[in-house]
């Protein structure tokens, strides 16, 4: 959930010194419920003497927050993970609701989002009744659990190589009471062509590297598949890199959808491609 910051820099009005409001983020996000929260900011190097000044207002502004953790770098590792620097000490473990199903995370050990929760909503909805799904790079499984709920597939086959991504995963399938899926704790590159050919849908979520996988979410899929294809886009034309990543790799396939996800970075948007393949 993303918190609009207008409130925010009224709060630091006599704090923060009036030549540099205008550095103060945006917005930021909430990951958690009632039961608590934490929330994740972006500050820049202008604002580092009122960082906790910041932390503060951001958190009463949200009386379920327990623990303020500022961004610190892009996502890097073999787990895709950002670095944050603890700015309100406090739990970072959450149980997280949306469109009314729970995710059990904590941000600082396995990505996870809450921005990217309309465009699982809308990827579950597009899932016929019956299909089977392969989900790559599946973290704690956010979209497995909103197909599960929202539509009615087969079976769900979730991929994670991070082990706490896996620990929660299985966590969130039993907390939401999901039978149709499975998760599996391993390699995508060695997983995934153990499928070859079994399924109706692939997702492959991870925006960053993914489209070295895309030929192997192709061979997944059955004929008349669907390969929902993440990737990022320069805000001038945000779907042209990925269009031609996905031609280069299957000429014969058609892009049925192209939609922006959310703003990634400035000037930069996450995008999803819904892929065809005859």
């Amino acid at each position: 959930m993303l918190e609009e910051a207008v409130s925010l820099k009224r709060r630091l009005d006599g704090v923060v010194p009036p030549e540099l409001l205008e550095k103060v983020p945006t917005s930021f996000e909430v990951i958690g419920s009632r039961a608590g929260a934490v929330a994740i900011i972006e500050i820049p190097p202008e604002l580092e003497p009122y960082k906790y000044a910041i932390a503060k207002a951001v958190a009463e502004m949200n009386k379920h927050v327990r623990a303020v953790l500022r961004k610190v770098g892009g996502r890097s590792g073999e787990y895709r993970l950002y670095s944050y620097e603890t700015l309100i000490e406090g739990p970072t473990e959450v149980l997280h609701k949306e469109h009314g199903y729970y995710i059990k995370v904590d941000p600082t050990k396995v990505f996870f989002s809450s921005r990217d929760q309309t465009d699982r909503l809308d990827v579950a909805r597009r899932v016929g009744e019956g299909e089977r799904v392969l989900y790559l790079f599946a973290g704690v499984g956010p979209y497995a659990v909103a197909m599960a709920k929202f539509a009615k597939p087969r079976a769900i086959v979730a991929v994670e190589l991070n082990p706490w991504g896996f620990k929660y995963m299985v966590e969130n399938f039993r907390l939401n009471k999901i039978k149709n899926a499975v998760a599996v704790h391993g390699d995508v590159a060695v997983v995934a062509p153990l499928f070859k050919r079994r399924y109706d849908r692939v997702l492959l979520t991870l925006p960053l590297g993914a489209y070295r996988y895309l030929p192997l979410a192709f061979e997944c899929l059955e004929s008349g598949g669907v390969v929902h294809f993440y990737h990022l886009g320069r805000e001038e034309d945000p779907f042209s890199e990925a269009a031609e990543i996905v031609k280069n790799h299957c000429p014969e396939c058609r892009i049925m959808e192209r939609r922006v996800v959310r703003d990634y970075a400035p000037g930069v948007y996450k995008v999803r491609l819904d892929v065809y393949k005859p």
